[in-house]
């Protein structure tokens, strides 16, 4: 078991990868070109405020994520948040429980024609049962992925169900738009909407990251410049700067980072999987996260906000939802995620700008919100979250296939060959681990 393995970025699947190799007697070592690990799943505290700079709540059903926190010892810090959410529609809110079916048919947002085609859709995802499983799909499933979720809902129902039910779901998970994602993602989601909580951790999803780095080599501030690779099977020469400048040569290699960024470290891949990579589409994100004087009473812990009334805003999380120590006392925490379009314009522009059109729009719903602010930070994520629009799903295999054809001791586990969510990114990350580590067993 004494291989040379290296992995090339420290955010979930990285440290997955890590951590499950880490266990079967291997020593990876992983490098990380920012000064902290977990990337979109990272948090910080300030002034007593627990702020998640990404990802805010794990749903019930991502099984291996939960078992995983259990397994390092952090389930006691594992909090059900409230569930609640709700949509702003002309200014008016409409509020439903996340997760309960049945609040749909008392929906109010809804009208009795679309609480009836909602249960319709509910249905018929549920009839399509592992034809919907997007990280295993079958030609079903790449038939359903033909036409995007807008082409198909204004085609077999109507706007109202695009606009307020759609729009929301992608502008909240996937970070994009019904228009650039696909009818497979729409009903694999929709499927879920069966009970579940969601959960957080007390001091931030970043626990789980940080946890995993204290049982493992991991070098932060040490962005890797480039790969060679000096053979077909390896090894792998990587060349490190930043706090651990240097080369090391590795027998087998995992590339934990977003396709556009093994783009520009690779230079050694086939152009045929170059050509792949740079047809996966990402949705940037900005988060403005604000710290304010005292706690929102009588909110939800998300609320939706329709595209034809913001044209800044996606999501606004209050997140005293997530449990009394993310806040500290009398105080409250707002977490606004911008809409796919204000990220793309707005990625490259100051702190203080993005800002100040958040606040524009949040005082239209909450008057005089900015004389409660005490401070705000933004979040950038210029690789926010893969869009499955249609045809990934099938483009993903065939670049699955062609990597496992041509390397033999190179995995991919970052985002692009799969969906963005934790869960995915950990499953994926552990995956790869039990590759090698079946590989190299005595």
């Amino acid at each position: 078991m004494d291989t040379r393995i290296g992995i090339v970025g420290a955010g979930i699947s990285g440290l997955s990868a890590g951590y499950q190799l880490m266990k079967a007697g291997m020593k990876p070592i992983l490098f990380e070109k920012e000064c902290f690990v977990g990337g979109r799943m990272s948090s910080e505290i300030v002034e007593g405020f627990v702020i998640d700079k990404g990802a805010y709540t794990i749903p019930e059903f991502h099984k291996n994520t939960i078992q995983i926190i259990k397994e390092i010892g952090l389930e006691e810090f594992l909090e059900e948040t409230s569930g609640t959410s709700a949509t702003f529609n002309n200014g008016k809110k409409y509020e439903i429980k996340i997760g309960s079916p049945m609040d749909f048919l008392k929906y109010e947002l809804l009208s009795i024609k679309n609480k009836k085609d909602l249960v319709n859709l509910f249905l018929y995802a549920t009839s399509l049962r592992k034809s919907l499983n997007l990280n295993n799909p079958s030609e079903k499933t790449f038939d359903l992925e033909k036409e995007s979720a807008a082409e198909y809902l204004l085609r077999e129902y109507n706007r109202e169900i695009l606009e307020l039910i759609a729009y929301p779901i992608f502008c909240e998970i996937f970070l994009g738009t019904p228009e650039t994602n696909s009818k497979a993602a729409f009903l694999a989601t929709i499927r879920n909407l069966t009970k579940f909580k969601i959960f957080s951790l007390d001091q931030g999803l970043g626990m789980l990251p940080e946890h995993l780095m204290k049982h493992l080599d991991v070098r932060l501030n040490s962005p890797v410049l480039n790969v060679q690779q000096e053979s077909e099977k390896g090894p792998y020469v990587v060349n490190v700067g930043g706090n651990t400048p240097g080369s090391l040569t590795f027998d087998t290699l995992i590339f934990a980072l977003p396709l556009p960024l093994l783009l520009e470290i690779f230079k050694d891949l086939p152009v045929s999987i170059k050509e792949r990579f740079k047809e996966i589409q990402y949705a940037p994100s900005i988060v403005t996260v604000m710290a304010i004087d005292q706690p929102y009473t009588g909110t939800s812990f998300i609320n939706n906000l329709l595209r034809k009334d913001f044209r800044v805003l996606g999501t606004l999380v209050f997140d005293h939802h997530k449990g009394f120590k993310h806040v500290p006392p009398g105080k409250g925490l707002a977490t606004a995620i911008l809409r796919e379009q204000a990220s793309q314009t707005l990625l490259e522009t100051s702190e203080e700008f993005i800002h100040q059109e958040v606040i524009k729009e949040i005082e239209t719903l909450f008057p005089n919100f900015s004389s409660k602010v005490i401070f705000s930070k933004v979040y950038r994520w210029k690789h926010g979250s893969i869009q499955l629009k249609p045809g990934t799903l099938y483009q993903q295999r065939l670049t699955r296939k062609t990597l496992e054809d041509h390397f033999q001791n190179l995995y991919v586990v970052g985002d692009g060959l799969y969906r963005s969510s934790i869960e995915v990114q950990l499953n994926m990350g552990t995956n790869a681990a039990n590759q090698i580590i079946e590989k190299y067993k005595p």
